[in-house]
């Protein structure tokens, strides 16, 4: 039985910012991760890249790469009237799930 001390380690661990279900959630969307999977190949796109490629509408695309934004996998850079996403280079978490599905 665990006591005082490991239950507040385990608990403390429970509400890191390193939140992996979040993150998984996130990318359990057959969409979205196929955009973050382009992203590791591709080193930036713009939103209408994206809707050409996934046939969707451009605020469909920029809706499910805001979310993306918002988990902190990409960032967003505005290129004249464009927006481009490339990920998160100085994120730890976007350089293990990229070894993950490398």
């Amino acid at each position: 039985m665990l006591n005082d001390v490991e239950i507040k380690k385990l608990q403390e661990g429970l509400s890191s910012e390193d939140n992996f279900s979040l993150i998984f959630g996130t990318l359990g969307d057959p969409g979205r991760f196929q955009m973050f999977k382009l992203l590791t190949e591709q080193d930036d796109l713009c939103v209408t890249d994206f809707a050409n490629v996934f046939n969707i509408s451009v605020p469909a695309a920029s809706r499910q790469l805001k979310i993306l934004e918002i988990m902190n996998l990409v960032k967003r850079e505005r290129m004249g009237q464009m927006i481009c996403y490339c990920l998160r280079a100085d994120n730890p978490i976007v350089e293990k799930i990229i070894k993950i599905i490398k």
